[in-house]
């Protein structure tokens, strides 16, 4: 049995602004050079579109969900999997399980879970999964001069310990270098560089 692939955490305009390419695979390399193949999005359901059977007897549901960065959309085919959307209302936040597709000049997911998120604060702990999964995904090494008062990430640490003191080391740049719009990501990237 073939081994499922790890999701990785992506913003919608990692999907959209990235390249879409087949090779082994359909896929998008975000422009921070993250390969994305099956993602966890988070946003709110904008719209909600149905059709009943077509002439091929397949019924049709797509969703289009917004994070602030972008839209994009889910498209399922078939009664069977047309009945993971058919809960899904509009103006909800929703956490989406899903691999990339691309048809014609869409890039859209197929996607695998989608769940009603109820606590606000979880958009926030996505975007810190997110920045920690472009940081380790993109090869982007951890500094070893850091700032005063920031914590030095030890190789020998077990890995889930470096998880937990990447995510310390975003947190702290955040903190020391935030105004009042906050901190742009190529910033964060650029200083893990």
């Amino acid at each position: 049995m073939r081994e499922r692939m790890t999701a990785v955490r992506a913003s919608i305009s990692d999907i959209i602004s990235g390249t879409y390419g087949e090779d082994n695979g359909p896929h998008v390399i975000s422009p921070y050079g993250v390969e994305l193949r099956r993602v966890v999005l988070v946003g709110f359901v904008v719209s909600r579109f149905s059709k009943e059977a077509s002439s091929e007897g397949k019924r049709f549901v797509s969703i289009t969900i917004d994070d602030g960065t972008d839209t994009i959309r889910l498209k399922v085919w078939g009664d069977e999997d047309t009945a993971l959307l058919d809960g899904v209302k509009e103006n909800i936040l929703a956490l989406v399980i899903g691999k990339i597709r691309k048809f014609e000049d869409e890039t859209y997911v197929v996607p695998e879970i989608v769940k009603e998120i109820t606590d606000p604060n979880y958009m926030g702990l996505h975007l810190l999964e997110r920045y920690q999964a472009i940081l380790t995904r993109s090869g982007v090494t951890t500094p070893e001069i850091v700032e005063e008062g920031q914590q030095i990430l030890s190789t020998s640490t077990p890995k889930r310990a470096a998880v937990t003191g990447i995510t310390k080391q975003i947190l702290n740049y955040i903190e020391l270098h935030a105004n009042p719009q906050g901190v742009h990501m190529k910033d964060i990237v650029a200083f893990f560089e």
